[in-house]
């Protein structure tokens, strides 16, 4: 069963040089189990995210949590610990090469919701560009 969510999102970033950004976001999204994995279904918010008009897909099993991007952006990543995973990012300016190298994906998840938090490195035409955690939340809307 489809349950409404609240998915909220924060992201950092390390570059090379030393250089460091955040990001937060929350936006509506849907919820379920099915077949020994969680999936967790949201729009990106408007003009907070520069993912507009893109929907993103989370898949999360044991060991491994996937990102699908799709809309303005066509994308899909896989993340396992110690495993690379090169993918392309294809947007409306084009195609690129990205990789991803996490040392940590961590999952602690529900019926109710939970957390998924992710550590890796992020490359691209597999030059490092940047160290990244994401923490992802999901908060069901109405628990009963």
């Amino acid at each position: 069963m489809q349950k409404r969510v609240t998915v909220q999102i924060l992201g950092r970033q390390k570059y090379q040089e030393g250089q460091e950004d955040q990001q937060e976001l929350s936006a509506p999204g849907t919820y379920y189990e099915r077949n020994a994995a969680f999936y967790v279904v949201y729009k990106e918010p408007e003009s907070t995210s520069g993912f507009e008009g893109v929907t993103t897909f989370l898949t999360i099993k044991k060991g491994s949590v996937t990102l699908n991007r799709k809309g303005a952006v066509d994308l899909a990543q896989e993340f396992r610990v110690g495993v690379r995973n090169r993918c392309s990012y294809t947007t409306c300016y084009g195609k690129i090469w990205l990789s991803v190298l996490p040392q940590r994906v961590e999952c602690d998840l529900t019926a109710q919701g939970g957390r998924i938090s992710l550590e890796y490195d992020l490359f691209v035409d597999d030059n490092f560009v940047s160290h990244n955690l994401l923490l992802v939340t999901i908060k069901e809307d109405n628990p009963q």
